[in-house]
Protein backbone atom coordinates (compact mmCIF):
# COMPACT_ATOMS: atom_id res chain seq x y z
CA UNK A 1 0.00 0.00 0.00
CA UNK A 2 2.87 2.20 0.83
CA UNK A 3 4.47 1.51 -2.30
CA UNK A 4 1.15 2.38 -4.25
CA UNK A 5 0.89 5.81 -2.51
CA UNK A 6 4.95 6.75 -2.81
CA UNK A 7 4.14 6.18 -6.43
CA UNK A 8 1.12 8.39 -6.56
CA UNK A 9 2.98 11.04 -4.69
CA UNK A 10 5.93 10.82 -7.46
CA UNK A 11 3.06 10.75 -10.33
CA UNK A 12 1.77 13.72 -8.58
CA UNK A 13 4.64 15.64 -8.24
CA UNK A 14 5.71 15.16 -11.71
CA UNK A 15 1.92 16.31 -12.97
CA UNK A 16 2.46 19.48 -10.91
CA UNK A 17 6.13 20.37 -12.51
CA UNK A 18 4.22 19.52 -16.12
CA UNK A 19 1.23 22.41 -15.05
CA UNK A 20 3.79 24.69 -13.63
CA UNK A 21 6.47 24.23 -16.63
CA UNK A 22 2.94 24.70 -18.87
CA UNK A 23 1.90 28.45 -16.73
CA UNK A 24 5.27 29.53 -17.13
CA UNK A 25 5.05 29.26 -20.85
CA UNK A 26 1.72 30.83 -20.62
CA UNK A 27 2.37 34.27 -19.05
CA UNK A 28 -0.75 35.74 -20.50
CA UNK A 29 -2.82 33.53 -18.04
CA UNK A 30 -0.71 34.28 -14.90
CA UNK A 31 -0.60 38.28 -16.72
CA UNK A 32 -4.69 38.41 -15.87
CA UNK A 33 -5.15 36.55 -13.18
CA UNK A 34 -2.87 39.35 -11.42
CA UNK A 35 -3.78 42.28 -13.35
CA UNK A 36 -7.76 41.85 -13.30
CA UNK A 37 -8.11 41.89 -8.90
CA UNK A 38 -5.43 44.63 -8.85
CA UNK A 39 -7.29 46.98 -11.47
CA UNK A 40 -10.39 46.26 -9.45
CA UNK A 41 -9.07 46.63 -6.00
CA UNK A 42 -7.27 50.27 -7.71
CA UNK A 43 -10.90 51.16 -9.13
CA UNK A 44 -12.65 50.66 -5.76
CA UNK A 45 -10.45 52.54 -4.02
CA UNK A 46 -9.23 55.78 -6.10
CA UNK A 47 -12.27 55.98 -8.62
CA UNK A 48 -15.30 54.76 -5.97
CA UNK A 49 -13.14 55.21 -3.12
CA UNK A 50 -14.68 59.15 -1.69
CA UNK A 51 -18.16 57.70 -2.76
CA UNK A 52 -17.91 54.39 -1.04
CA UNK A 53 -16.35 55.06 2.18
CA UNK A 54 -19.17 56.75 3.30
CA UNK A 55 -20.95 52.98 3.52
CA UNK A 56 -18.50 51.64 5.56
CA UNK A 57 -17.05 52.14 9.31
CA UNK A 58 -13.25 51.28 8.42
CA UNK A 59 -11.45 52.94 6.23
CA UNK A 60 -12.50 51.72 2.17
CA UNK A 61 -9.16 50.00 1.01
CA UNK A 62 -9.20 48.12 4.92
CA UNK A 63 -12.42 46.83 3.45
CA UNK A 64 -12.55 45.71 -0.38
CA UNK A 65 -8.87 43.81 0.10
CA UNK A 66 -10.45 40.80 1.64
CA UNK A 67 -13.01 40.93 -0.92
CA UNK A 68 -10.23 41.21 -3.86
CA UNK A 69 -8.31 38.52 -2.73
CA UNK A 70 -11.35 36.22 -3.28
CA UNK A 71 -11.77 37.43 -6.58
CA UNK A 72 -8.30 37.18 -7.21
CA UNK A 73 -8.44 33.16 -5.68
CA UNK A 74 -11.67 32.54 -8.11
CA UNK A 75 -10.04 34.13 -11.26
CA UNK A 76 -6.88 31.93 -10.56
CA UNK A 77 -8.38 28.75 -10.00
CA UNK A 78 -11.01 28.90 -12.55
CA UNK A 79 -7.75 28.56 -14.84
CA UNK A 80 -8.02 24.84 -14.10
CA UNK A 81 -10.77 24.08 -15.82
CA UNK A 82 -9.44 25.80 -18.79
CA UNK A 83 -6.41 23.48 -18.39
CA UNK A 84 -8.30 20.33 -17.95
CA UNK A 85 -10.76 20.65 -20.99
CA UNK A 86 -7.73 21.21 -23.02
CA UNK A 87 -5.69 18.15 -22.01
CA UNK A 88 -9.00 16.23 -22.35
CA UNK A 89 -9.38 17.97 -26.04
CA UNK A 90 -5.99 17.15 -26.86
CA UNK A 91 -6.01 13.50 -26.37
CA UNK A 92 -3.06 14.42 -23.29
CA UNK A 93 -5.31 12.18 -21.50
CA UNK A 94 -6.35 9.46 -23.34
CA UNK A 95 -1.94 9.40 -23.92
CA UNK A 96 -1.53 9.38 -20.02
CA UNK A 97 -4.20 6.00 -19.79
CA UNK A 98 -1.85 4.26 -21.88
CA UNK A 99 0.52 4.54 -19.02
CA UNK A 100 0.65 3.00 -15.82
CA UNK A 101 -0.26 6.23 -13.50
CA UNK A 102 -2.83 6.50 -11.03
CA UNK A 103 -5.94 8.59 -12.45
CA UNK A 104 -5.50 10.91 -9.00
CA UNK A 105 -2.36 12.05 -10.64
CA UNK A 106 -3.89 13.59 -13.24
CA UNK A 107 -6.59 15.71 -11.45
CA UNK A 108 -3.97 16.24 -8.50
CA UNK A 109 -1.52 17.81 -10.52
CA UNK A 110 -3.79 20.09 -12.24
CA UNK A 111 -5.42 21.01 -8.67
CA UNK A 112 -1.33 22.02 -7.05
CA UNK A 113 -0.18 24.17 -9.61
CA UNK A 114 -3.51 26.23 -9.33
CA UNK A 115 -2.77 26.58 -5.87
CA UNK A 116 0.69 27.82 -6.69
CA UNK A 117 -0.34 29.88 -9.12
CA UNK A 118 -3.24 30.98 -6.90
CA UNK A 119 -0.97 31.84 -3.38
CA UNK A 120 1.64 33.74 -6.15
CA UNK A 121 -0.88 36.20 -7.06
CA UNK A 122 -2.59 36.81 -3.83
CA UNK A 123 0.53 37.52 -2.10
CA UNK A 124 1.49 40.49 -5.15
CA UNK A 125 -2.54 41.29 -4.25
CA UNK A 126 -1.46 42.19 -0.45
CA UNK A 127 2.15 44.08 -1.11
CA UNK A 128 -0.01 45.87 -3.88
CA UNK A 129 -2.83 46.52 -1.03
CA UNK A 130 -0.38 48.08 1.56
CA UNK A 131 1.44 50.32 -0.94
CA UNK A 132 -2.61 51.92 -1.60
CA UNK A 133 -3.41 52.17 2.60
CA UNK A 134 -4.01 48.87 3.50
CA UNK A 135 -3.61 48.30 7.64
CA UNK A 136 -4.33 45.27 9.32
CA UNK A 137 -4.85 45.27 12.77
CA UNK A 138 -4.46 41.46 13.70
CA UNK A 139 -2.45 39.16 15.72
CA UNK A 140 -0.39 36.35 14.66
CA UNK A 141 -3.17 34.04 15.42
CA UNK A 142 -5.52 35.63 13.12
CA UNK A 143 -3.35 35.90 10.04
CA UNK A 144 -2.66 32.20 10.56
CA UNK A 145 -6.41 31.48 10.70
CA UNK A 146 -7.04 34.14 7.90
CA UNK A 147 -4.46 32.30 6.05
CA UNK A 148 -5.85 28.78 6.39
CA UNK A 149 -9.61 29.74 5.42
CA UNK A 150 -7.98 31.55 2.19
CA UNK A 151 -6.39 28.36 1.61
CA UNK A 152 -9.35 26.15 1.80
CA UNK A 153 -11.51 28.32 0.10
CA UNK A 154 -8.45 28.26 -2.76
CA UNK A 155 -8.42 24.09 -2.48
CA UNK A 156 -12.11 24.35 -2.30
CA UNK A 157 -13.08 26.95 -5.86
CA UNK A 158 -9.77 24.91 -7.55
CA UNK A 159 -11.92 21.20 -6.93
CA UNK A 160 -14.71 23.08 -8.44
CA UNK A 161 -13.34 24.19 -11.73
CA UNK A 162 -11.83 20.88 -12.27
CA UNK A 163 -15.66 19.76 -11.51
CA UNK A 164 -16.58 22.12 -14.42
CA UNK A 165 -13.16 21.98 -17.00
CA UNK A 166 -14.37 17.95 -16.66
CA UNK A 167 -17.92 19.30 -18.08
CA UNK A 168 -17.62 21.25 -20.77
CA UNK A 169 -16.92 20.56 -24.33
CA UNK A 170 -13.62 22.99 -24.65
CA UNK A 171 -11.51 24.96 -22.95
CA UNK A 172 -13.13 28.03 -24.77
CA UNK A 173 -16.21 27.46 -22.00
CA UNK A 174 -14.01 27.64 -19.09
CA UNK A 175 -14.49 31.41 -18.98
CA UNK A 176 -18.42 31.47 -17.99
CA UNK A 177 -17.21 29.69 -14.81
CA UNK A 178 -15.31 33.03 -14.13
CA UNK A 179 -17.93 35.21 -14.54
CA UNK A 180 -20.18 33.18 -12.70
CA UNK A 181 -17.19 33.05 -9.87
CA UNK A 182 -17.29 36.75 -9.98
CA UNK A 183 -20.87 37.25 -9.76
CA UNK A 184 -20.99 35.61 -6.74
CA UNK A 185 -18.28 37.62 -4.86
CA UNK A 186 -19.48 41.04 -6.38
CA UNK A 187 -22.65 39.95 -4.85
CA UNK A 188 -21.29 39.36 -1.28
CA UNK A 189 -20.28 41.76 1.30
CA UNK A 190 -16.48 42.14 -0.36
CA UNK A 191 -17.35 45.20 -2.08
CA UNK A 192 -19.90 47.20 -0.46
CA UNK A 193 -21.70 46.45 2.57
CA UNK A 194 -25.01 43.55 2.24
CA UNK A 195 -27.59 46.09 3.50
CA UNK A 196 -27.20 48.54 1.25
CA UNK A 197 -28.27 45.87 -1.58
CA UNK A 198 -31.90 45.86 -2.35
CA UNK A 199 -33.46 42.93 -0.29
CA UNK A 200 -34.23 40.11 -2.31
CA UNK A 201 -30.08 40.47 -3.46
CA UNK A 202 -29.75 41.35 0.07
CA UNK A 203 -31.04 37.88 1.28
CA UNK A 204 -29.09 35.79 -1.36
CA UNK A 205 -26.31 38.05 -0.41
CA UNK A 206 -26.17 37.18 3.27
CA UNK A 207 -26.77 33.52 2.75
CA UNK A 208 -23.94 32.22 0.34
CA UNK A 209 -20.00 31.24 1.01
CA UNK A 210 -18.37 33.99 -0.50
CA UNK A 211 -19.90 36.37 2.27
CA UNK A 212 -19.23 34.26 4.76
CA UNK A 213 -15.50 33.63 4.04
CA UNK A 214 -15.08 37.67 2.74
CA UNK A 215 -16.88 38.38 6.46
CA UNK A 216 -14.34 36.14 8.49
CA UNK A 217 -10.93 37.08 6.72
CA UNK A 218 -11.71 40.93 7.28
CA UNK A 219 -13.00 40.61 10.81
CA UNK A 220 -9.93 38.62 11.15
CA UNK A 221 -7.52 41.12 9.46
CA UNK A 222 -9.56 44.43 10.95
CA UNK A 223 -9.68 42.97 14.86
CA UNK A 224 -13.52 42.73 14.90
CA UNK A 225 -15.95 40.23 16.27
CA UNK A 226 -15.71 36.73 14.48
CA UNK A 227 -19.08 35.53 15.56
CA UNK A 228 -20.11 33.06 13.81
CA UNK A 229 -18.27 33.85 10.03
CA UNK A 230 -16.24 31.67 10.76
CA UNK A 231 -17.32 28.68 11.81
CA UNK A 232 -19.73 29.05 8.49
CA UNK A 233 -17.05 29.35 6.16
CA UNK A 234 -15.71 26.44 6.90
CA UNK A 235 -18.75 24.71 6.77
CA UNK A 236 -19.39 26.02 3.42
CA UNK A 237 -15.56 25.11 1.97
CA UNK A 238 -15.58 21.67 3.77
CA UNK A 239 -19.50 20.93 2.30
CA UNK A 240 -18.36 22.21 -1.50
CA UNK A 241 -15.15 20.82 -1.64
CA UNK A 242 -16.22 17.20 -0.45
CA UNK A 243 -19.16 17.40 -3.35
CA UNK A 244 -16.63 18.56 -5.89
CA UNK A 245 -13.76 16.00 -5.21
CA UNK A 246 -16.78 13.19 -5.77
CA UNK A 247 -18.07 14.39 -8.60
CA UNK A 248 -14.22 15.35 -10.37
CA UNK A 249 -13.69 11.51 -9.63
CA UNK A 250 -16.87 10.56 -10.96
CA UNK A 251 -17.02 12.38 -14.32
CA UNK A 252 -13.12 11.99 -14.77
CA UNK A 253 -13.35 7.57 -14.56
CA UNK A 254 -16.50 8.66 -17.02
CA UNK A 255 -14.04 10.53 -19.63
CA UNK A 256 -10.79 7.81 -19.56
CA UNK A 257 -13.14 4.80 -20.10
Amino acid sequence: MMTTIGKTLLETKTMTKRNLWKSVKNPDRLMENIIAPIMTMLIFVFVLGGAMSQTTEVSYVNYIVPGTLLLCIGQCSTASAAGISTDIQKGIVDRFRSMPIANASFLNGHVIESVIRTVFSVLLILIVAFFVGFRPDASLSSWLLAIFLLLLSTVMITWISVVYGLMIKGPDGAGSLTMFIMLFTYLSSGFIPTDTLPKVLRIFAENQPMTAIVEAVRRLLLNQPLEDYYFTAIIWCVGLLGVAILLAIRLYKNKVQ
